[in-house]
C-alpha cells in the first residue's frame, strides 16, 4: 500500500491558486481524488470516496444512483491510495477508468477547466451588508468543504466601501453583476443573503446568465455546480474537428504557451497545425463536445482573447469569415 503524498488542506490550496492576482478560471487539481474518513470499513470508505469523485466529475448530484452495480467494485478503479494517522482514507481513482465508466453510463464529463467565482455574502447575522473575506471562518468553510466536494473553485475578496455601493445597485442585474466579478478577476459571483438557518438566497451571475437558489450555506456551492455543469460538462465519446485561429503569434514563446494551453485543454483530445500566416497560426482540434462548449471553455482563461464583438451572446462563436473561432493570443 503506498501513501498519497498530495495531501493538501484544500482551503488553503485554493486561497493560493485563487488569489486576485491570478485573473479568470482555474484548472482545478485533483479532480479525481478524495479523503474519506474510515468509519464501518474501509470497503464502504472506497465506495464513499468513488461516489465524491463520480459526483465531482460528472457535474451531476445522481451521477451514483445511474451508476448502480458498476459501484459494487470501487476498488478497480483505484490507482493510489493510503490511510492517515487519523484513519482517513486518500484515495487517487484512475482519470481514464472513472471517465469510461461516466461515459458507459450515458452520464457528462467536466473538465478540469472551471469557471472561479467570487463570494459575497449578507447575512442578517454579520449586520446586513455585503462581505467576503471578512465572512467568519467557519461560514467560509462550509461553503468552501461543499465547493470542494463539486469541484468548484472560488475566492474570497475584500469588499470596499465603493463595492458595497456597487453590490447594492446591482442586485438584480446580471451586466451590473458580471462587473464586480471581473474587477476581482473572477468568472462569475455568488451572492448569498439571508440566514444562514437555510433561509439563504443565493444568486449566481455569469456570463450565460442568472440563476437562483434558496437553502444553506453549502447550497451556493450546489447552485453554481449544477449551473456550470449545464454549461460545460460534455456527454459522449465521440470527436468533433474544430479549427481556430489564433492572431498575435509573433514568436517561438507565444507558439508554444498556446499550443501548451490548448492541448492542456480536458476538452481537446487532438491538435494540429494547419496554416500559418504572418502571426497567425490556424489550428485543427479534436474536441469532445462542441465548439460552443470549447469557446466557453477557452473564455474562461484570458491567454486567448476572443474576437467576438464586446457584449455578444456567449453561446455565439466568435468567429471570422471562413466560419473560424477566432482570438488573439495575450502574453
Amino acid at each position: 500500500m503506498t501513501s498519497l503524498r498530495c495531501k493538501r488542506s484544500w482551503l488553503a490550496l485554493w486561497a493560493i491558486l485563487l488569489s486576485p492576482a491570478l485573473a479568470f478560471g482555474v484548472s482545478v487539481p485533483d479532480l479525481y481524488d478524495a479523503a474519506q474518513p474510515v468509519e464501518s470499513s474501509q470497503d464502504a470508505a472506497f465506495a464513499e470516496a468513488l461516489k465524491t469523485v463520480l459526483v465531482r466529475v460528472s457535474g451531476q448530484r445522481d451521477a451514483p444512483a445511474r451508476l448502480g452495480a458498476a459501484l459494487g467494485n470501487p476498488r478497480q478503479f483505484v490507482q493510489r491510495f493510503g490511510v492517515t494517522a487519523d484513519n482517513v482514507l486518500e484515495v487517487g481513482f484512475d482519470d481514464v477508468s472513472i471517465d469510461q465508466l461516466l461515459l458507459d453510463a450515458g452520464l457528462p464529463i467536466w473538465g478540469r477547466e472551471r469557471p472561479l467565482t467570487l463570494v459575497v455574502l449578507k447575512l442578517e447575522e454579520l449586520g446586513g451588508g455585503w462581505s467576503s473575506a471578512e465572512s467568519p471562518p467557519l461560514d467560509q468553510a462550509r461553503i468552501a468543504n461543499a465547493a470542494r466536494a463539486r469541484g468548484v473553485p472560488l475566492m474570497w475578496a475584500s469588499i470596499d466601501a465603493q463595492d458595497q455601493s456597487l453590490l447594492s445597485a446591482a442586485v438584480g442585474s446580471s451586466s451590473g453583476l458580471l462587473q464586480i466579478a471581473q474587477r476581482y478577476g473572477a468568472n462569475a459571483i455568488l451572492l448569498g443573503e439571508g440566514r444562514r438557518d437555510a433561509s439563504i438566497r443565493w444568486t449566481l451571475a455569469s456570463p450565460d446568465g442568472v440563476a437562483q437558489a434558496g437553502g444553506a450555506l453549502e447550497d451556493g456551492a450546489h447552485l453554481a455546480a449544477d449551473t456550470f455543469a449545464q454549461v460545460f460538462a460534455t456527454a459522449g465519446s465521440s470527436l468533433i474537428h474544430v479549427s481556430i485561429e489564433v492572431a498575435g503569434i509573433s514568436d517561438l514563446h507565444a507558439y508554444a504557451a498556446t499550443t501548451n494551453y490548448l492541448e492542456g485543454m480536458t476538452l481537446v483530445r487532438h491538435l494540429a497545425v494547419e496554416q500559418v500566416a504572418g502571426d497567425t497560426v490556424r489550428f485543427r482540434l479534436a474536441v469532445r463536445g462542441d465548439a460552443a462548449t470549447l469557446r466557453r471553455a477557452i473564455a474562461l482563461d484570458d491567454r486567448l482573447v476572443s474576437l467576438a464583438s464586446v457584449g455578444s451572446d456567449p453561446a455565439d462563436m466568435a468567429t471570422d469569415a471562413g466560419g473560424r473561432l477566432a482570438f488573439r493570443y495575450q502574453p
